[in-house]
């Protein structure tokens, strides 16, 4: 995609975020504008969702952009995708953004440790799967794309894509609640979805992930910043939110039932996958790469 190209996405972008900001449908709105653009270029790409997670009492939410299908999107990796042409390890792949570290309290080795771990918990701690989870380096020039298109990043370096998984870290350009946000982007042919190994999903292209800068992070406290990563990393692993969110009419309190990492909603620190968690992944890797 050339850079003019990539102009002309930031600008549609920008005029629609601008004029819905008040509330969450700019996210809904630019996405679909994102896709229009990328329609008028030629790419086969679309942006399909956002996972949207939030902090305090608020239930986060999945957010389908247009032009891609049916809107019911259901999205998964391909085993040894020819497209992918960035990825020949049979695996996953993902990289951590140098560049875009959390500027509150923490240094970018800090969060990029805790990012690692929460990756490595994906990786490791599931008997069920054999799926191969490598980390590649970051490529010296800027990995996203999504938050160029929302107009607060530079355009993607030569090269792009690099990863399958982007950790693209900090940003202030999403407002509370929003604590973190996974965008799902599809292959499509003509537009239209594409499914070419007939798994009743549409082709994961790549995806992107991103944490808001507008909260105090921590390390092994709240807003722990391997919590949020290890729920948006399932994200990543086409795992989607669970859990219903209730409260607690004597004390006014606000639960999710049952306690996972992929509820909808950040509630406490949680460093260790729970058992709908690791059955969430069973269901999608267990017969990686046999899908």
């Amino acid at each position: 995609m050339s850079r003019r190209i990539l102009t002309v996405l930031t600008l549609a972008v920008l005029l629609t975020a601008t004029a819905a900001h008040a509330d969450l449908a700019w996210l809904q709105e630019a996405g679909d504008a994102a896709n229009a653009a990328l329609a008028a270029s030629g790419s086969d790409l679309r942006l399909a969702y956002a996972e949207v997670l939030t902090a305090g009492d608020e239930a986060g939410q999945t957010f389908y952009f247009g032009n891609v299908g049916n809107k019911q999107l259901s999205s998964d990796w391909v085993p040894f995708d020819p497209r992918r042409t960035w990825n020949s390890t049979g695996g996953i792949t993902y990289l951590v953004d140098a560049s875009d570290g959390d500027t509150t309290t923490l240094t970018n080795a800090q969060t990029e440790a805790a990012i690692d771990r929460a990756m490595q918990t994906w990786d490791f701690a599931t008997t069920c799967s054999d799926l191969p989870i490598f980390k590649v380096a970051d490529p010296g020039v800027d990995p996203d794309l999504v938050d160029f298109a929302y107009g607060f990043g530079p355009p993607p370096g030569p090269g792009w894509p690099f990863a399958d998984i982007v950790q693209a870290g900090w940003t202030t350009f999403f407002p509370p609640p929003i604590l973190g946000i996974t965008f799902t982007y599809i292959w499509t042919n003509g537009g239209v979805a594409t499914d070419i190994n007939n798994d009743g999903k549409t082709d994961t292209a790549f995806r992107e992930i991103y944490y808001s800068d507008n909260y105090v992070w921590n390390i092994n406290g709240n807003i722990d910043v391997e919590t949020v990563a290890l729920h948006e990393s399932g994200h990543g692993l086409s795992q989607a939110h669970f859990g219903i969110l209730f409260q607690t009419d004597a004390n006014g309190k606000f639960h999710f039932a049952p306690l996972a990492v992929m509820n909808a909603g950040y509630t406490q620190v949680q460093q260790d996958l729970k058992p709908t968690d690791l059955a969430g992944h069973c269901s999608l890797w267990g017969d990686w790469p046999n899908k």
